[in-house]
């Protein structure tokens, strides 16, 4: 991939420091199970039956699921040899977390009255899509300018924010406020 070495990541190291340490993360996992059972509730409140075609069973049901797993891993993690035991995993769990606390507005706003029509649909699909892509645009961006030295503590330092995360955030800013004065209009 890129050639990046440990003495390039020197600013990541100090923003880093303290953040999601394995105790921090059981703290990241309660506050996202908190917000996210406020949607659950909603979701369960609403019944399965509710939910008429295919298309949104199967998504509230991959949204149950995704909960119950959570749900465990949370148990799991609060004990603390478990924090430091199984650290790697725990890992893939804050991503879980980090996925189901940046998709579950979206769930529910489909399945819910607030997005009945199909282009108020589409739209808030085309909105996951999106942010999937800026999230893997920005990704790439800062291993580039990590193999680049942009996070070192020396000179070759520069700002987080390079043009092109500029250019996309921008982008995505003004589709989503074109796109949710459309679809929440009506």
């Amino acid at each position: 991939m890129w050639n990046i070495k440990e003495e390039d990541l020197d600013k990541f190291r100090i923003t880093c420091q303290g953040r999601l340490s394995p105790e921090g993360a059981t703290g990241f996992m309660l506050g996202t199970i908190f917000y996210i059972s406020i949607f659950m509730f909603i979701i369960f409140v609403g019944d399965l039956n509710y939910y008429n075609n295919f298309f949104d069973r199967t998504i509230v049901k991959t949204e149950i699921v995704l909960f119950s797993i959570q749900i465990i891993f949370l148990i799991i993690y609060l004990f603390p040899k478990a924090c430091f035991k199984f650290q790697k995993l725990q890992t893939l769990i804050v991503l879980l977390y980090a996925f189901q606390l940046g998709t579950i507005l979206f769930v529910v706003s489909i399945d819910s009255e607030m997005a009945d029509n199909s282009i108020g649909r589409m739209y808030t699909g085309l909105l996951v899509v999106g942010a999937v892509i800026i999230h893997i645009a920005a990704t790439l961006d800062t291993f580039k300018q990590a193999s680049e030295g942009a996070f070192s503590s020396d000179e070759r330092s520069t700002s987080f924010f390079s043009k092109t995360k500029g250019a996309v955030i921008k982008g995505a800013i003004i589709y989503i406020n074109t796109t949710s004065s459309d679809v929440f209009s009506k």
